[in-house]
């Protein structure tokens, strides 16, 4: 795919909702797992969540969107790839936010690194985990429907097209 086409078409309002969309549930659904496999408590795999109220950070959304297409869009399977990039962005940044927000956590770096090591195999986000994504996927994206408007989009494409333009 050339670079304008995936610009324009991974830079579209239902793109952009739909990738966000994804990237939410991924950081939600895999910081829900990440915070039991720390506490290994259901009632206090709650309470830690909601002390630690993390969220994805928009911008950074984004960027990762940007970072996958600039890098991968002129390869044969980037329209398949582009999902497991995206995956891998979310729960990069989700494992990444966790371990500098709980200050509790006892050999963070070893249970970093395994996580990180079965989110690059793609062993971490298990089927249970994808059914819930399924699950909640409809109710997310009416709500980032919702949220962007048009005037987002166009904002968000100029700030693209002019790092595109500085990148080339």
């Amino acid at each position: 795919m050339k670079l304008q086409e995936a610009i324009n078409k991974y830079f579209s309002k239902d793109s952009l909702v739909d990738s966000i969309s994804k990237y939410q549930l991924y950081y939600q659904i895999g910081l829900g797992k990440v915070v039991y496999e720390s506490i290994q408590d259901i009632d206090e795999t709650h309470k830690k969540l909601e002390e630690l109220n993390l969220q994805i950070n928009t911008q950074a959304v984004f960027e990762s969107i940007h970072e996958i297409v600039l890098h991968l869009s002129q390869g044969e399977n980037f329209e398949e790839e582009f999902e497991s990039h995206l995956r891998l962005s979310a729960l990069a940044e989700m494992l990444n936010d966790f371990v500098e927000a709980d200050k509790e956590l006892l050999n963070a770096k070893d249970f970093a690194d395994n996580i990180y090591d079965q989110v690059k195999k793609d062993t971490f986000f298990n089927d249970n985990m994808k059914e819930q994504f399924e699950n909640d996927y409809d109710v997310v994206l009416a709500n980032w429907d919702e949220v962007i408007t048009d005037e987002h989009i166009e904002e968000i494409k100029s700030v693209v097209m002019e790092i595109f333009n500085k990148s080339n």
